[in-house]
């Protein structure tokens, strides 16, 4: 084992980082960090700032609809169904007639990114109006076909009374896809939007802007411009201003909000100033930084702009060493990111901030660092050996997204590659490929898409369903564009990840942790096709053999699974596993608040709670047919 002592300086940046790295896990999902310099880890981003749903005290409101709550649920089948449970994190809108109000957060903001997760009951309506003016909608729209500015995720219509019928709503947006689960499942927005700029004299300058709207992980907006405020919005005061609350809306029917988080951005934070460099010409090859000590400098010079491919005077064996004063205008934590082609090293006031030395294509590392109001120096290193050169730094920090602070990207940043997607026609499509899978890239997967528009990915390795969606079936342009390194199969529509479920387990006892690996005498044994020509999935025990399908439901809504055994008793299939699992009434479970499942055939499931987990579990038997469909 090696101890080392780390200088008082270098051990509180090393503690700063464990925390935001801790902070940031605990506030994502399906994501990993990026590996910073030597021990260090630093987050992707800076941390949100979550709005504690322990009371009102973060709102305004002016009636009695709006409550904390413990966990919500909605039955679907159900118009305006909601139902609540003491405790906290969950802010709910229980709406009735005499009492329905909006309710607005006591912070006001301009430009803002907020990640909120929302619940919407069967029929129901609300909205989330930014600076209380500009609103992006929300609405029961799951199967909606024909999208229009009134549907879940729409940037709702402005409104002129002036204006004829028919034509007084205007300048409406509605959302490029439906990604819209169904009623009574969390649903994930995350938003940046772009308040109106305004002169020293009040004029306006600049319009508000719906910059990216993500929902359910689908981009449905992007650099929407609006002249003016919705309709709906603040009616007290609906002229345009710098800075005003969120607001929700509570007067059109229940909905509830869970995981509420933001960031508020103003202007520019950090400047740099008298850049000097010195440029070498190394031998070639090199793989690393050099000892510039021992090399003579070619040329030295002043940069407004650190462009290497500009300042070097050849292709190949080029290196620079860049310094230069940092203006940070408001004290805090900086998130740096260098990015170069090959390798690169950024220090401030002689910390080394960020290690990405080696030879490599254009790739990128971060580094934090708490930096006081006022001047720091920074320093960078660079080296290419040969072909695209690249450097570019970027910082994220109090009150600033990310941003370029110096270099150039040497490929364009708004390259957009041309999708390849393949789609079921007449008969089922299957692909095999890469998926990606939370964090994990699976191998040995199987994609198959059916015609009726639902589609799922399998795990042929351990007979686990990975993920389902509906709509368009497979974007596979990572399959095939330039090299197709990633091999990677991506669903065009939103798509639902479920907890991994190998086939089948044997379980000795009513608490044996169900299986996560095949046990030794289970083998996969591939696929077969059905009449449907769709796949049979195949795995074979020493005494029993399992078949295992999907298709899309009777509805056209949900994907249908069925598994059937011959041989030993004893194994079970766990269905679905989670934190809570609930029957919403006597056909219909749900799992987390993320989809739901529906029992069909003779087989009966059962719940039982395994630590803090509690799993749906079939007993498989020779004749009793296992079969339920997902819905979400």
């Amino acid at each position: 084992m090696i101890s080392m002592q780390l200088p008082d300086k270098l051990l509180i940046k090393s503690l700063t980082l464990l925390i935001y790295s801790a902070c940031w896990l605990s506030c994502t999902q399906k994501s990993s960090p990026v590996e910073n310099n030597s021990l260090l880890v630093s987050p992707s981003s800076l941390p949100f700032t979550i709005l504690p749903l322990t009371g009102l005290e973060a709102f305004t409101a002016s009636a009695d609809n709006w409550q904390i709550a413990g966990r919500v649920t909605s039955d679907f089948t159900k118009t305006l169904d909601i139902s609540v449970e003491k405790g906290i994190g969950v802010l709910a809108n229980v709406t009735t007639h005499e009492n329905s109000s909006n309710i607005y957060s006591n912070f006001e903001h301009g430009d803002i990114e907020l990640d909120i997760e929302f619940m919407m009951p069967k029929g129901s309506n609300s909205g989330i109006f930014f600076q209380s003016r500009y609103e992006i909608q929300l609405l029961d729209s799951w199967g909606v076909q024909n999208l229009t500015s009134q549907d879940c995720g729409s940037i709702y219509e402005r409104w002129d009374d002036q204006k004829s019928e028919g034509s007084k709503g205007y300048e409406g947006h509605a959302p490029d896809k439906n990604a819209s689960k169904a009623p009574g499942l969390w649903q994930h927005l995350h938003i940046k939007f772009k308040a109106p700029k305004f002169d020293a004299e009040g004029i306006k300058i600049t319009n508000a802007r719906f910059e990216e709207v993500t929902y359910n992980g689908v981009l449905i907006h992007k650099n929407v411009e609006l002249s003016g405020p919705t309709r709906g919005g603040e009616t007290a005061n609906p002229i345009e201003i710098s800075t005003a609350p969120l607001m929700i809306q509570g007067d059109h029917g229940p909905v509830a909000f869970r995981n509420f988080k933001y960031k508020l951005y103003g202007a520019d934070t950090l400047t740099t100033t008298n850049i000097t460099y010195d440029y070498y010409e190394v031998e070639t090859p090199i793989s690393a930084l050099p000892n510039f000590d021992s090399f003579i400098i070619n040329e030295t010079g002043t940069t407004d702009v650190i462009d290497v491919n500009k300042l070097s005077k050849r292709r190949d064996g080029v290196a620079f060493v860049f310094n230069g004063t940092l203006k940070v205008i408001r004290e805090g934590d900086y998130l740096f990111d260098l990015a170069s082609d090959d390798g690169s090293m950024l220090f401030i006031d002689n910390d080394l901030i960020i290690d990405n030395n080696g030879k490599h294509d254009f790739e990128s590392k971060k580094g934090l660092i708490t930096l006081s109001k006022g001047f720091h120096q920074f320093k960078i290193d660079y080296f290419n050996y040969t072909w695209g050169k690249g450097l570019a730094l970027k910082y994220e920090g109090p009150q600033q997204e990310l941003r370029t602070l110096q270099g150039l990207f040497p490929y364009p940043t708004n390259y957009e590659k041309k999708s390849l997607l393949v789609d079921p026609l007449e008969s089922p499509e299957m692909i095999r490929s890469f998926a990606q899978y939370g964090t994990e890239k699976r191998t040995h997967v199987i994609s198959v898409g059916d015609p009726k528009g639902v589609h799922f990915s399998y795990d042929l390795h351990n007979g686990s369903l990975l993920k389902v969606w509906k709509g368009g079936f497979a974007d596979v342009t990572e399959m095939w564009e330039d090299r197709g390194t990633e091999q990677l199969l991506v669903p065009q529509e939103m798509s639902l990840e479920v907890d991994e479920n190998i086939i089948a387990g044997l379980l000795p006892e009513s608490s044996s942790p169900y299986p996560q690996t095949l046990d030794d005498q289970m083998v996969a044994k591939g696929y077969e096709m059905n009449i449907e020509k769709k796949p049979v999935f195949i795995f074979q025990a020493k005494d029993a053999l399992i078949k295992d399908s999907y298709g899309p439901n009777n509805t056209g809504d949900g994907l249908t699974r069925t598994i059937q055994i011959t041989g030993k008793k004893g194994y079970f299939s766990r269905a679905a596993s989670g934190l809570h699992i609930q029957k919403v009434n006597n056909d219909y479970y749900v799992i987390d608040g993320k989809y739901y499942l529906r029992n069909l055939g003779s087989a009966v499931p059962f719940i039982r709670e395994i630590g803090d987990i509690q799993e749906l579990i079939y007993p498989l038997e020779e004749r009793q047919k296992v079969q339920y469909s997902l819905l979400w």
